[in-house]
């Protein structure tokens, strides 16, 4: 709902005036393992002290001489090549932050957010968001308006914002708190910038502060009966038929102007999923076909063709030739990366999953990627082997150590398979039939080789060739 609430929060300040309070705040804050703001002060250098700090902070909180510092600016690349800006609050102030949340976060999910505001809340993410994008799509909601707002978490008001949030909240201490939050400004080269608008991306509260906000979009698009998704300031808005979908545009646009917003041109769209495709949340969704053998309507969902890159790039972060690791450190180092990425992948399958069991027969095909997962394994194998070369490594001693460091070989030593990880969630694949389903396919292909040049007059197994197999056996023989 988006309604004044006839009994507002009350004493939530009280709530956190509590040292186990602020030391939950903390191990939250602690777990998130973020930078340091403009103090210089550290997660490690704040938890050296860390009874003695969260006591100090509770006697300024009591007190009320607490004050919020500016934010540290910092930019990361985006990834259309531009620089999103970052403001990195002091720990202290993360700490007051996260202790705020705690206390509104649950009440928000309670009575105030929208099911389908998925972005920065408990419990929901990528899988619901998937999950309502299916089912709409599989009902004939194949109209969809794909919209970003522009500049979202710099451009809100922050006098609309505390009108919102004053609709939830009596308690004036802590909406003064908030406004001080808004209000502290942040520091860049060594100066100090006001700031007029916006709440910074790397604050604790601005995740909430901004899904309250869009909290009034939500329903205003609800009271209208209009389906959507929405994740933080990206969304998609369903409907039946082109007329339905504009009148869904005109809706959204006065509503964001109404809040003081406006769509990124650039970044939205009407998609006629009958014809065309979309992206969203790192996926992308290949319109309605027809099945040659009978007809049968499906559509495909896979991850974004960049996504190949960015997983490749992060190995290669990872796989620096110029560290001389054991085997076994290796392995811990790609193994995450690994996991976290094809556990991703894995959401379509587990959204399908769970809109089967509310009674949705599914038509997407999304095991489509299994070429990609093989390449990104062949490409993890080789980064790997030149890096367990301690003495001079190269491109060209890996190569030769590809028979001995093979696919059975990495898999004993623990080396999560994209592939078999992908597959054996679903279907219970071990890594044991994962080795002699790749010896298998190996020597289909290598005989497809021998057969294609027997087909075309000319010798597979060539002196060259052979001189090189030979060379390549007896390197791996006498190396480490």
């Amino acid at each position: 709902m988006n309604q004044e609430l006839k009994l507002k929060w009350h004493s939530i300040y009280g709530q956190i005036l509590f040292d186990r309070k602020l030391m939950a705040a903390w191990e939250k804050v602690k777990s998130n393992n973020g930078a340091g703001g403009i103090d210089g002060e550290t997660i490690q250098s704040y938890e050296a002290n860390e009874n003695e700090n969260i006591n100090q902070l509770l006697a300024k909180l009591r007190a009320k001489e607490y004050t919020p510092s500016p934010v540290r600016r910092q930019y990361i690349p985006k990834k259309n090549g531009k620089m999103r800006p970052l403001g990195i609050p002091n720990i202290e102030d993360r700490i007051v932050q996260q202790a705020v949340v705690n206390v509104i976060e649950p009440k928000c999910e309670e009575f105030i957010f929208h099911n389908w505001s998925c972005g920065y809340r408990p419990n929901r993410g990528a899988k619901r968001v998937v999950q309502l994008i299916m089912w709409n799509v599989e009902k004939g909601y194949n109209y969809i308006y794909d919209c970003d707002i522009k500049g979202f978490f710099d451009n809100i008001p922050h006098k609309k914002l505390m009108k919102v949030l004053q609709k939830y909240i009596a308690d004036g201490t802590v909406l003064d708190l908030i406004w001080k939050w808004l209000k502290a400004g942040y520091m860049e080269e060594g100066k100090f910038h006001q700031t007029d608008s916006g709440t910074p991306q790397g604050g604790v509260i601005s995740p909430l502060l901004a899904n309250l906000y869009l909290n009034e979009l939500d329903w205003e698009l609800d009271l209208n009966g209009i389906r959507f998704v929405r994740y933080a300031d990206d969304f998609l808005l369903f409907a039946k038929t082109k007329e339905d979908i504009k009148r869904a545009e005109q809706i959204t646009k006065g509503k964001l102007a109404e809040l003081g917003l406006e769509i990124s041109i650039e970044k939205t769209k009407v998609v006629d999923f009958n014809h065309d495709d979309f992206d969203f949340l790192g996926f992308t969704f290949e319109h309605w076909r027809n099945r040659k053998k009978d007809g049968k309507p499906y559509f495909i969902a896979k991850p974004k063709e960049s996504t190949w890159d960015d997983f490749r790039q992060k190995i290669k972060t990872k796989t620096r030739k110029t560290f001389t690791y054991s085997k076994e450190v290796w392995i811990e180092k790609v193994n995450p990366v690994i996991r976290g990425k094809v556990n991703y992948f894995l959401t379509l399958w587990e959204a399908i999953k769970a809109n089967e069991e509310y009674g949705l027969k599914s038509n997407c095909y999304f095991n489509v990627i299994g070429n990609e997962l093989k390449a990104i394994d062949g490409y993890i194998r080789r980064r790997l082997r030149v890096c367990m070369i301690h003495k001079h490594p190269s491109q060209r001693k890996g190569w030769t150590m590809t028979t001995k460091w093979n696919i059975e070989f990495f898999v004993r030593i623990g080396l999560v398979a994209t592939f078999q990880y992908y597959y054996g969630k679903q279907y219970g694949y071990t890594p044991e039939s994962y080795i002699d389903y790749m010896k298998k396919s190996q020597e289909k292909k290598q005989q497809k080789k021998v057969q294609k040049a027997k087909e075309r007059g000319r010798e597979y197994y060539t002196p060259d060739r052979v001189r090189k197999m030979n060379y390549a056996q007896r390197i791996a023989k006498y190396s480490m």
